[in-house]
């Protein structure tokens, strides 16, 4: 997906353009930023992972949830009228339109699927929960089934056959030809074509992109559209990808890495797997920014502890020698090439200094991490052996995790503790219980706990329905696709928290299933809440009331649900609110709690 939003980000510029139509400009501006077509090619790629190998209907309803999700964080990205009246509709309709919007986020339909056929199919299901015009859905078929014949080593003549023989493109016109009398044409007719014909007129991803340019017209949708297509066939050159990764905001980058993931496109998902999990070390770090959190230090080291025993890793920068510049061009690098050199290269760590004059190994636990601050050449090593290696050095004084950000300064004398220490786990914190109305709590996020309908229930969540008014009613009609025991996350509407988080309980048959999906609701919750680094949350008993859970049920697995997510994140601190609506409830969970000692002050 990086040349579609390339080609959007480069395009943009010259969208509205009616100057000089040329392959020579500054491919990056201040006015290079993404616009329309990359929210909704990140909001089609996540739902298509999401939805997997689903219906029809599964993939449609996937698609609808998050490009309306997407397309309403991101409200001003540029979209068209009836787009936009679709994003915010009750009961959001196809509108039968045969716009390009169909064709510019379909690219990661091409990478997904392994036959021609299911490529299509899955790409006429993205284009006609709006684009339900046969040129809509035409366009988006066409845009996906030439990715998927790139990527499966098919020649650009045999692109070219299949293309006009099945959508009845004219692809036998030239760039010189197209280019003197293209105007701006929203529609896939007037759009498709043509950013095909400067994929086949190209003869690299760059000059793919300028080619598309150059023909003027809806210039960021045209380019978007060459851009998949190119890199399909010619990948993507990694200082360009560095260049989209530093335009594109980090949950974007996050959809972009799990979509390389899926698709196979990573060659080092090794690597990547190596450093998923370093989050821990990360909240651990950052909660010792809390003053109150006198039991913060320790934790970090029990995060780096449990990675290091999981064989994780970290990014250590290092310092090429001189020669190797003469040996890497990276315009012609892809991500993915592997390089060999005939002479052994000598690397050096990159250190930082403090204002003490200390010296320290720099090292980081993400991409993300690294890539804030100066670009440099990285390793990926073992946390045990960055230890140990670092202990030994006589002239510094340890390491320095994320030192672009927030950051912590690992000594030698904690790494000694770490490497040959067991260091306990921490305390679990205490679940404080309230009575009372949830929409009244102090805390960061809350809980709104209906049915798998969002419909609005009786009781806590209900109170919430009422307080948030219409904004809310309108975000539950978008979450309809919600399974049973799973979670979203939206803002919170004007409430006291700042999020709502919403989960489907399920309703009880007396099946062991029903306390599965229960468990998996609080679990999930505690999961969204992490992700978005929040601190504080109030959960309803959920499932109680109209889904019928008897209530010492309800309430033992809401506590094994918590307990158990508290040791699966040790170095997480958050605080848990069980919020009651009435005085029976309260007292049967201030019992219930008795069975969990690591859940008491």
């Amino acid at each position: 997906m990086y040349g579609a939003i390339l080609g959007d980000i480069i395009g943009s510029p010259y969208e509205f353009d009616r100057g000089n139509k040329t392959k020579n400009f500054p491919l990056f501006s201040q006015e290079s930023k993404f616009t329309d077509d990359s929210v909704m090619t990140i909001a089609v790629a996540e739902a298509l992972l999401k939805a997997g190998h689903g219906t029809d209907d599964e993939i449609r309803r996937a698609v609808t949830l998050s490009m309306r999700i997407w397309g309403n964080r991101y409200p001003d990205a540029g979209y068209g009228q009836r787009f936009h009246h679709w994003l915010h509709a009750k009961a959001p309709k196809p509108y039968g339109s045969y716009g390009n919007g169909s064709a510019m986020r379909v690219s990661p339909v091409g990478w997904l699927y392994e036959s021609i056929g299911k490529t299509r199919e899955v790409a006429r299901l993205t284009a006609e929960v709006t684009h339900n015009h046969p040129e809509g859905i035409k366009g988006a078929e066409a845009t996906a089934s030439a990715i998927f014949l790139v990527r499966t080593g098919h020649s650009k003549t045999e692109i070219r056959d299949y293309i006009t023989q099945e959508f009845g493109y004219d692809l036998s016109r030239t760039c010189d030809d197209i280019r003197p009398v293209y105007r701006h044409d929203e529609s896939c007719q007037r759009t498709v074509p043509e950013a095909i014909i400067a994929f086949l007129e190209g003869n690299g991803f760059e000059d793919v992109i300028r080619t598309a340019v150059s023909l003027g017209g809806d210039c960021d949708t045209l380019t978007c559209i060459a851009g998949g297509i190119a890199e399909a066939f010619y990948g993507v050159p990694v200082i360009l990808e560095a260049e989209c990764k530093a335009r594109v905001t980090l949950e974007m980058a996050d959809v972009l890495l799990a979509f390389d993931r899926a698709s196979g496109r990573r060659a080092d998902e090794d690597d990547a797997k190596a450093l998923r999990e370093n989050r821990v070390i990360e909240e651990a770090i950052t909660a010792l920014s809390d003053e109150t959190n006198k039991d913060a230090p320790a934790e970090v080291l029990v995060a780096i502890q449990r990675r290091m025993d999981e064989d994780g890793c970290l990014i250590v920068p290092v310092e090429l020698p001189p020669e190797a510049a003469d040996m890497f061009d990276l315009w012609r690098l892809r991500v993915g090439d592997t390089v060999t050199s005939q002479q052994e290269l000598h690397m050096k760590l990159r250190y930082v200094h403090t204002e003490d004059n200390q010296t320290w190994i720099a090292a980081f636990t993400s991409q993300y991490e690294r890539d804030r601050g100066d670009a440099t050449s990285s390793v990926i090593c073992p946390i045990r052996q960055v230890l140990e290696d670092c202990v030994k050095l006589p002239l510094v004084a340890g390491i320095a995790i994320n030192p672009w950000g927030r950051h912590l300064l690992l000594t030698k004398d904690a790494m000694r503790l770490i490497l040959g220490t067991k260091i306990p786990k921490r305390e679990i914190y205490a679940v404080e219980l309230v009575c009372g109305d949830i929409t009244c709590l102090e805390t960061e996020a809350i809980v709104n706990a209906t049915d798998r309908h969002f419909s609005g229930g009786g009781g806590v969540d209900r109170a919430i329905h009422l307080a948030a008014g219409s904004e809310l009613a309108e975000a539950c009609k978008m979450l309809k696709s919600c399974e049973v025991g799973d979670a979203m996350i939206t803002d919170g509407f004007g409430l006291k928290a700042r999020y709502i988080i919403h989960t489907a309980g399920p309703k009880y048959h007396g099946k062991e299933m029903d306390e599965r999906y229960l468990h998996s609701c609080y679990y999930r919750v505690l999961d969204l809440a992490r992700d978005r680094g929040i601190r504080s949350i109030a959960f309803p008993v959920i499932s109680l009331g109209t889904n019928g859970f008897p209530q010492k049920l309800a309430a033992e697995v809401a506590l094994k649900a918590i307990s158990h997510w508290f040791e699966a994140n040790p170095a997480y601190r958050i605080q848990v609110v069980i919020c009651c609506n009435d005085a029976l409830t309260y007292d049967m969970i201030k019992k219930t709690i008795l069975k969990f000692p690591e859940l008491r002050e």
